[in-house]
């Protein structure tokens, strides 16, 4: 199984990067997130998930450890493969999607296309309370950033999280716009 690769990236597609390690190319799919964050000719360090079917040896990437982490998690849940998987984290940070379990948000998982009412109240049934024993808080970014500040600030973590949703900007702008949207 390849679970780690450093390399190259040679291109971008709308399905995922090719990276070349050493002179081999690895197609690796990735959530919208992480291929916005991806550039050609740029080192990476890509964290995979090998999927091995009968008919295919797929590789899913993430810039961050924690992300390839929740991805598995994630994919754990039955009727969620790793393309359904991949679309979930396209639609909000690992973060985002944490916090739509943990409250219940269905709305959020159906806004995923081919997740369904069914299989979003599976997801939340199987993974509601349970994320936070599996996973940590998930990586060093501007998000994560943000939010642990709100927090050491006095605001609820889920709180922070929800404000900060689909938000972009440095970790000052973030914290700046959480306060102004938590304090009212």
């Amino acid at each position: 199984m390849i679970g780690y690769l450093s390399g190259i990236i040679k291109s971008i597609s709308g399905r995922g990067v090719l990276v070349d390690v050493h002179g081999v190319g690895y197609l690796v799919f990735m959530n919208a997130g992480d291929m916005a964050r991806a550039h050609v000719g740029a080192a990476a360090e890509i964290f995979c998930y090998t999927n091995v079917r009968e008919d295919a040896l797929q590789l899913f990437g993430f810039f961050s450890e924690d992300a390839r982490d929740f991805f598995e998690v994630l994919i754990s849940v039955s009727g969620v493969g790793p393309k359904s998987g991949l679309l979930i984290l396209s639609v909000g940070t690992v973060a985002d999607v944490r916090v739509a379990i943990e409250q219940g948000d269905v709305k959020f998982l159906t806004s995923v296309p081919g997740v369904g009412k069914k299989i979003a109240e599976r997801i939340i049934l199987e993974l509601r309370g349970k994320l936070p024993e599996v996973v940590g808080l998930f990586g060093d970014n501007e998000h994560t950033q943000a939010v642990d500040a709100l927090v050491g600030l006095g605001y609820r973590k889920e709180d922070a999280a929800v404000v900060l949703r689909g938000k972009n900007g440095t970790t000052e702008e973030l914290i700046r716009l959480g306060l102004k949207q938590l304090h009212g």
